[in-house]
C-alpha cells in the first residue's frame, strides 16, 4: 500500500514539473513566467511528500520535511521579489507619486 502512495505521489509531483518546465519555456513575457515558477515548488511538495512517506521520519525523511517547508515559504517570496524587480525595471519606483496622488483625492 505504502509502494502505491509513494508511485501516485510520484507521478503526481513529476507531472507537475514536466508541466511548469513547458509552461515556463512556452511563455514569451517573463511575468507570464513566473507563474510557471510558482507551480513548480507544489509539484517539488508532492515529490518531498512522497520521500517522506516511503522512508517516514527517519534523516532522509527530516531534510524532505525540511526542504518542503523551505519551498512552501521561500519559493512565493522569491517569486514576489522577481515580479516586483522587474516591475520597478520597467516602470520606476513604485512609490513614485503617491504624495501627489493622495493630494488629489478630495
Amino acid at each position: 500500500m505504502r509502494s502505491a502512495v509513494v508511485t501516485v505521489l510520484l507521478v503526481a509531483g513529476g507531472a507537475i514539473e514536466l508541466m511548469a518546465v513547458i509552461g515556463t519555456s512556452s511563455m514569451r513575457d517573463t511575468l507570464d513566467r513566473l507563474h510557471y515558477v510558482g507551480l513548480a515548488g507544489f509539484g517539488a511538495l508532492l515529490l518531498g511528500a512522497a520521500i517522506l512517506v516511503r522512508e517516514s521520519f527517519s534523516l532522509v525523511g527530516d531534510k524532505a520535511i525540511a526542504t518542503e517547508a523551505l519551498l512552501a515559504l521561500l519559493g512565493p517570496l522569491m517569486v514576489h521579489v522577481t515580479a516586483r524587480s522587474f516591475r520597478t525595471r520597467e516602470r520606476g519606483d513604485w512609490r513614485e507619486g503617491i504624495q501627489e496622488k493622495a493630494k488629489e483625492r478630495p
